[in-house]
């Protein structure tokens, strides 16, 4: 490995460390490269960056944006935590875990966490106060449910991961579905021991009758918002479509949806819509480009297998390996968003998760719980202090149920996630006869 890539991984690493934006990192990193580096003047730098760019498969993501983004503004979201609350809302806790669900299902059909917390969490913070949810609490349970958007489908992190891994997209849908329903079933067991010393106000039991009613007036409210991901896997689980064409399909659903059905955007909120995204995948393509640079030196210099012989040099132990390649995953998340971590951490540790006999698949699982988690760990936390500006809160009001929440919910799936292949191997076997390198 040459000094350049030395020192053009410390830029990297410092800038990131420093705050600045991540595609500026990347950026100012492979300008080093191609100013000082001895690569033939690095005009292949440049081609191997517009050659990543015209992949099709990246455009699945803003559409998936886009259409998510039309779906937040009709309205939606609105009728997603109706229903959820009329199933949950008079149970001991329910709130909490009509937020867990709604969150999570929100967060899959607008493919972004931030668009989740900021959709659910202005609802249902205020609404969780009024009932007598401490504050802190209230935010940090929005907070660490947004996170499922990175593991239900369809994710724009999981596209991703098998893009600029080269492994099977509708496999990479699949495989995060197993862990993303145990951290459901975590939060929600989590949220009824936490709140018990609440002073929570409940309101009184409809009869099954009425109960029965309000949730079948609300289920037909929300059918079409509900209906969306269904379509999207249908199609692309049905041999139907690629999950780029999918992609589009959504978006021409969610038009008619937002603007006809259920009336919550017009043709300013269409324009916003719009221009959001269009910022989005600027940003987006501007990562990508330069981390394709990166990339393309890195491999040359050999940096994936140097980080494979460090780490060989640590211990040739598959469990202490797998703990530390989890240990730096967790730290990038904490710095990066997920699709910045995805593009930097991907690439250089899937050839040391393969030497351990780790199929690709299984390790997009691991990647996709592990950048999650960090992403809501302090001290940084990004999703965490957003969650904290929606819900009129602090960090230190959050921390303690923020860190439960990881301890108890978080890392045990991510172990489980680690050393059980099957929990994210099960259905891309069981659906796409899908044949993991290890068997």
């Amino acid at each position: 490995m040459s000094i350049e890539i030395l020192i053009d991984a410390l830029i990297l690493v410092v800038l990131l460390f420093i705050g600045v934006p991540a595609p500026l990192c990347f950026a100012a990193a492979a300008l080093f490269l191609f100013v000082m580096g001895d690569f033939n003047k690095a005009n292949f730098l440049i081609s191997a960056g517009f050659t990543k760019l015209s992949s099709l498969i990246l455009l699945a993501i803003p559409l998936y944006i886009f259409a998510g983004g039309l779906m937040t503004e009709g309205k939606i979201a609105t009728r997603l935590i109706d229903l959820a609350e009329s199933m949950m809302a008079r149970v001991k806790g329910g709130l909490g875990i009509v937020v867990v669900f709604s969150t999570a299902i929100f967060g899959a059909i607008s493919g972004m966490s931030t668009a989740a917390v900021a959709a659910i969490g202005s609802i249902m913070i205020p609404k969780m106060v009024e009932r007598g949810y401490d504050r802190g609490y209230a935010t940090a349970l929005v907070a660490a449910s947004s996170v499922l958007a990175l593991l239900i489908p369809p994710s724009s992190s999981m596209i991703l991961y098998g893009w600029v891994t080269n492994t099977s997209i509708t496999a990479m849908f699949l495989a995060p579905i197993i862990p993303a329903l145990l951290l459901i079933t975590c939060f929600s067991v989590l949220n009824y021991f936490l709140t018990r010393r609440m002073p929570l106000i409940e309101l009184p039991p409809p009869s099954l009758k009425e109960g029965a009613l309000d949730v079948w007036f609300k289920t037909k409210r929300a059918a079409f918002g509900l209906a969306m991901p269904i379509i999207i896997l249908g199609c692309i689980y049905g041999g139907i479509t690629t999950p780029t064409e999918a992609a589009a399909i959504a978006v021409v659903y969610s038009i008619p949806v937002a603007i006809f059905i259920y009336r919550g955007l017009d043709l300013k909120g269409f324009s916003e819509v719009a221009w959001k995204t269009g910022q989005i995948a600027a940003v987006l393509m501007i990562l990508v480009f330069f981390s394709s640079m990166l990339a393309r030196v890195w491999t040359m210099e050999n940096v994936p297998q140097t980080v494979l012989e460090f780490m060989l040099g640590i211990s040739d132990n598959k469990i202490v390996l797998l703990l530390l390649i989890n240990l730096f995953l967790l730290v990038i998340g904490m710095f990066l968003d997920d699709i910045s971590g995805v593009l930097l951490a991907s690439p250089m540790l899937l050839p040391v998760a393969m030497s351990l006999g780790i199929d690709p698949v299984h390790f997009g699982a691991i990647v996709g719980v592990n950048l999650g988690m960090g992403l809501i760990t302090p001290p940084t936390a990004p999703i965490l202090y957003f969650a904290g500006l929606i819900g009129n809160t602090t960090l230190p009001k959050m921390v303690g149920y923020t860190m439960i929440l990881i301890c108890f919910g978080y890392i045990p799936v991510l172990i489980l996630t680690t050393f059980i292949p099957s929990l994210s191997l099960f259905l891309p076997e069981l659906v796409l006869g899908y044949q993991p390198i290890s068997k």
